[in-house]
């Protein structure tokens, strides 16, 4: 017993040392590596091709509900290079409803040569829907060490159903 009380009372002691020798109270001393900064829209990204939707839907919730959800589906890109950490911007917008929605892809070298870009779902109310039919644009734009500039735009069709 004597034996195990010793071992538990050293072990408290280490846990007890390192965590006063590492936290707060000791200025300068840490334990932990800092980890390197993440510089965003640094290097260059090559996009060869980019396939974007020709139809988006604002759909009537189900069971009554009073709200529409839309659903705008992903655009995909072909990238022949990624150094650095640049941004991909998927943008979507509706005029009409003065809507605009965007979503910002970190890019890193590891990224994959395909690489499928998303917009969250997002709800109108539905005294906001007054047409069976709207007029929208996806766009995607780089953000990169050179500069800001456009991928690819297209006019697409947002259909009202329920």
């Amino acid at each position: 017993m004597d034996v195990a009380r010793g071992v538990v009372a050293v072990v408290t002691l280490v846990v007890v040392g390192v965590t006063l020798l590492s936290g707060p109270l000791v200025p300068g001393v840490t334990l932990a590596s800092e980890p390197e900064p993440l510089t965003l829209e640094t290097g260059t990204v090559t996009v060869t091709d980019a396939r974007l939707p020709a139809n988006a839907t604002i759909e009537r919730g189900a069971y009554g509900a009073a709200n529409y959800y839309l659903d705008v589906p992903p655009a995909t890109v072909r990238l022949s290079s990624v150094d650095g950490n640049p941004t991909l911007v998927y943008r979507f917008t509706i005029d009409e409803l003065g809507y605009t929605r965007t979503t910002n892809h970190f890019l890193d070298p590891e990224t994959a040569e395909t690489y499928e870009l998303t917009l969250a779902s997002d709800t109108f109310r539905a005294d906001e829907i007054e047409q069976e039919r709207y007029d929208g644009t996806v766009s995607v734009r780089k953000r990169d060490g050179e500069g800001h500039a456009d991928v690819a735009t297209r006019n697409v069709t947002v259909r009202v159903v329920g």
